[in-house]
């Protein structure tokens, strides 16, 4: 790369910088996101791409398959500010897709040294997004100093200067003088005064805030970029002394006996759950207790000790003793009973929080414990794949479905759910709290359509949805906030009761 051309991919990065930090401020500064987000998204990757094969930082191959896969969940994510009005959904979001596009991008441009499923990425993760872009920061400066220089006779250049260092010397001293001297002097300390007022008279203090955003943004993002397709060099890595580590290693006939103690206890709770909670024998039940609160003790507990298991399957597995195959291949055994006892545990506690919601309703809370139980499930079978095959990550395995688990979570309208299991529980028991339902997003109102027909609180939903209907027509409409589920749920309200 020529000095020439090194220079105008800085300043077509700093011009592309600059126009996404522009874009940004128009699509986000006093506006909710909403088609927004996934439109600067989309032109983040714009400029990443453009700039990547410009610098030939970037090609498809095999070995990138993965890093590539990640636009979609990415994409995804981006466009639930669009597809639903799931405010926790979308504060997650918020955050969530910006890291796992530098995840992404950083594999993508192979700025790593490490796996991306090992924790060695994560120094890596924090020494590039961190550490080289803030060392990057001072590049357009420079970049800019040269470029200057280049073009102006360097007599001039050196002229220039020294008056500007002067200036920067003088502006101290003339910041004490002015302030003695407009006390000296009322008149001349007047005059004085009105120049900031006639300044903020033209320019205001929000213009010259979002000029700030808007240059720190762009700053940031072409220091980031620069980090990923630009020149560098690593840091320097201090000599350590090499000292031989011992393994830690644990002593399997201690595991063997801790295993066994805890597969007794757990084969004994489990065959309780399946006297109690799968035969559905309520006679057997401790006097005073009903049903609904049996299954709602001990739910916390049941996660919690699941949660205990997970930790003691991984750490055994890591620090386990395989000197002694035999004894080994014991804890292998234990280990899967350990987990298959897990997953009657799992099962107790799905079964409970299912009981509870029969009796109180359904909440977010409790579904999305459901989904978090259905997701350790699959955690421990995958745990129980690594007990017997040790050749693959867990820490790979298990970030792929917790993305997975993660999207799909956001794709199935868990408002609508809510809605629709307490209108069928309703129409059962007479028993919903309107309050509640009304405080979901407008995912749900489509759904509580339903109520405005019912005898009982008709009234109270078409009230509590024409005061919703008249909040959204009285808020400033702006195409940047615009989300298709509030539109299309507004929509049906209107026609519904309609006004």
């Amino acid at each position: 790369m020529t000095e020439g051309t090194g220079h105008a991919r800085i300043l077509g990065l700093g011009a592309g910088s600059l126009a996404l930090a522009i874009w940004a401020d128009l699509l986000f500064y006093g506006k909710a996101p909403g088609i927004s987000y996934p439109l600067f998204l989309l032109s983040v990757y714009g400029v990443f791409w453009w700039q990547a094969r410009e610098n030939g930082r970037v090609s498809f191959h095999r070995r990138h398959a993965f890093s590539l896969g990640m636009s979609l969940p990415i994409l995804l994510l981006a466009f639930t500010f669009l597809f639903f009005s799931n405010s926790l959904f979308h504060i997650v979001n918020f955050l969530l897709v910006p890291f796992l596009f530098i995840v992404q991008t950083i594999l993508l441009t192979e700025r790593n040294r490490k796996k991306w499923y090992t924790l060695g990425f994560l120094g890596d993760l924090i020494e590039i997004a961190l550490l080289y872009t803030l060392r990057h920061i001072r590049v357009p400066f420079g970049g800019i100093k040269e470029w200057i220089k280049s073009r102006v006779d360097q007599k001039k250049y050196g002229v220039v200067k020294k008056i500007a260092t002067g200036i920067g010397v003088s502006l101290p001293i003339l910041f004490v003088v002015l302030s003695l001297l407009s006390q000296a002097d009322g008149v001349f300390g007047f005059f004085l005064g009105e120049i900031p007022r006639l300044f903020w008279e033209t320019v205001s203090v929000e213009t010259v805030f979002r000029l700030f955003l808007i240059g720190a943004l762009a700053l940031g993002m072409f220091a980031y970029f620069f980090t990923l397709v630009g020149k560098w060099e690593p840091f320097a890595e201090v000599p350590v002394p090499q000292q031989e580590e011992k393994p830690i290693v644990w002593d399997g006939v201690v595991l063997v006996t801790m295993l066994t103690i805890m597969n007794v206890v757990y084969i004994a709770f489990t065959a309780v759950q399946i006297s109690y909670l799968f035969t559905g024998e309520k006679m057997l039940l401790p006097e005073g207790m009903t049903y609904a609160e049996y299954a709602k003790n001990g739910f916390n507990e049941l996660v919690m000790v699941t949660l205990i298991n997970f930790f003691i399957l991984i750490t055994t597995m890591h620090f386990a003793s395989r000197a002694k195959h035999g004894v080994y291949r014991v804890i292998q055994v234990l280990l899967s009973l350990l987990t298959v006892c897990t997953g009657f545990m799992l099962f107790s506690a799905y079964f409970r929080l299912s009981l509870y919601e029969a009796a109180y309703g359904y909440t977010y809370s409790r579904l999305l414990g459901h989904a978090f139980m259905l997701y350790l499930l699959v955690v421990f079978l995958i745990g129980l794949l690594k007990i017997w095959r040790n050749g693959f990550s867990l820490i790979k395995y298990y970030a792929i479905v917790g993305l997975v688990a993660y999207v799909v979570i956001n794709y199935i309208n868990i408002d609508a759910i809510i809605v629709k299991n307490n209108l069928a529980r309703y129409a059962e028991t007479g028993n919903i709290d309107l309050d509640y339902h009304m405080r979901l997003s407008d995912d749900a109102y489509p759904y509580l359509l339903a109520l405005t027909n019912d005898p009982q609180m008709g009234e109270r939903v078409k009230e509590k949805l024409q005061n919703r209907l008249e909040e959204e027509r009285e808020a400033e409409w702006n195409w940047q906030s615009f989300n298709l589920s509030t539109y299309l749920a507004m929509k049906k309200v209107e026609e519904a009761i309609g006004n």
